[in-house]
């Protein structure tokens, strides 16, 4: 057997440095770009402007305990070469019932819902933009509105598609932390000059009850707002932080791609790296700085994220909250354009440059992440070394799917596709806290099963996986019953 399974560690995982630092970031922004879109944008600022800085503790928590998840799952696959998807569908206890009732089924499901979702939120948002506003005339079976938000989405997801069949992975990544530092520079402006009460933003911070609405959300929002408990908003807010696991899966998959670690490289069991430790102790020691990759990567972009996510619900606790304004039906952007147009008026178009730019990073990110996922299903269940034709043609049929899938739902009638937050509500109480809590019980398992001892998580580590799996679990659970029974 060959003794050297790792490579050695490049110099910037020895000895770390900012510049270092800033060259690990990769799949990181993608998984950013691709929540910093709708979360931060719609439904950050919808909190803020729902219950002010009474919840900014859940945004927090759960950029936290997700990015626990994620971590788990990167080191993984950094450690082994094998995606957590494939480890569990070769676990005995939870060889396919596991991953394909949890993780596949959700993840495909919610797919073409965020999709269509996010599409017809900017696509009504261009619509505002050119003051096209409502009309009595109708086009077919839609009004000249929804006619016109949904061409307008149309032409935006194609667009989407395109660019992401023609672009590769460093292009996306220089793109997404373009977009990310457009959004943080004009955020951070922004909440330095409204100057906000620190002492109700460190309050908010502090983890306590989920409030009700206030009265005046049932008098202007009965028909919107409040047709959905307040434990619906959260599961959205819940979700609204790094996504769920429709993004996890071909987020870990990315991973192979930076060749970390054995990711990408080539796959090794318990005891094949049992062997090798034994045959050569250096083998041990680069193996644990490898992991050093993902966690820097993981532990940058939520960061940024949460940072993010924190900022718009400021900004809509400072702004929105007592204007009594909150981003409801197709209009879910134009409320937030006064964040900046309150420092200048001319700053409104910054907004509205960062709003394009984020929500075709969103798109444009999530068509890889997504083929992705799929790749990594079919290893997991089917064929463990693809050709370059194969994967190509998963690719493209991936894509081809959330895009025909996202158009049917975006041209379909609201009342058999739903509203845009409706089926914002939907991807998230599928895809989002409940399964992304079993994914952490999953990482438990798969962590004692199939890895060495000298390789497996940590005390800390662990304890800080069984907390979110717990805690994600558990407030998915709330959420799906009162989607489904409310």
């Amino acid at each position: 057997m060959n003794t050297k399974l790792y490579s050695k560690p490049p110099k910037i995982l020895r000895k770390l440095t900012f510049k270092g630092i800033l060259a690990l970031i990769g799949p990181g922004a993608i998984i950013a770009s691709v929540t910093i879109g709708s979360g931060e944008l719609v439904w950050a600022s919808r909190s803020g402007a729902l219950f002010g800085t009474e919840l900014l503790w859940v945004f927090l928590l759960a950029g936290t305990l997700k990015g626990v998840q994620v971590y788990s799952s990167t080191r993984y696959i950094t450690l082994t070469g094998e995606h957590p998807l494939t480890a569990w569908n070769r676990t005995r206890a939870l060889r396919w019932w596991f991953p394909l009732l949890f993780i596949v089924i959700p993840t495909f499901f919610a797919m073409p819902l965020g999709f269509s979702g996010i599409a017809e939120t900017l696509g009504f948002y261009i619509l505002r933009l050119f003051q096209i506003g409502e009309s009595d005339n109708a086009l077919g079976f839609w009004g000249f509105h929804e006619f016109m938000g949904n061409f307008t989405a149309t032409i935006i997801l194609m667009g989407c598609f395109l660019l992401s069949v023609a672009t590769d992975l460093k292009r996306l990544e220089r793109i997404s932390l373009f977009v990310m530092g457009i959004l943080l520079v004009s955020l951070l402006i922004a909440v330095v000059t409204l100057k906000p009460s620190m002492i109700e933003i460190l309050e908010g911070l502090v983890p306590g009850s989920v409030p009700d609405y206030h009265p005046w959300v049932y008098e202007k929002y009965s028909d919107t707002v409040v047709t959905r408990s307040k434990w619906s908003e959260l599961a959205l807010y819940l979700t609204a932080v790094g996504g769920g696991t429709y993004d996890y899966l071909g987020y870990v998959g990315l991973i192979r791609e930076k060749k970390w670690g054995l990711a990408g490289r080539s796959t090794a069991t318990k005891e094949e790296l049992e062997r090798t430790f034994s045959e050569n102790s250096l083998q041990l020691k680069w193996a644990k700085k490898w992991v050093n990759a993902p966690l820097l990567d993981t532990a940058s972009s939520f960061s940024l994220v949460i940072l993010v996510t924190l900022l718009f619900v400021i900004l809509g606790s400072s702004v929105l909250f007592p204007s009594q304004q909150v981003p409801v039906g197709n209009d879910l952007l134009g409320t937030q354009e006064v964040f900046l147009g309150l420092l200048h008026p001319n700053m409104v178009w910054v907004y509205r440059i960062g709003v394009f730019l984020a929500f075709i990073g969103t798109l444009y990110g999530a068509f890889e992440i997504y083929r992705h996922s799929m790749l990594e299903t079919v290893r997991a269940f089917k064929v463990r070394h693809m050709s370059k034709t194969l994967i190509r043609k998963i690719r493209l049929y991936t894509g081809l799917y959330c895009l025909i899938g996202a158009l049917l739902l975006i041209w379909l009638p609201e009342t058999l596709s739903g509203n845009i937050v409706d089926r914002m509500v939907l991807s998230a109480v599928v895809g989002g806290a409940f399964t992304c809590g079993l994914w952490c019980f999953g990482m438990l398992i798969i962590n004692t099963v199939h890895l060495p001892k000298a390789l497996r998580m940590g005390k800390l580590l662990t304890l800080a996986v069984y907390t979110a799996g717990g805690i994600l679990t558990f407030l998915g659970c709330i959420s799906l019953w009162d989607y489904f029974t409310g």
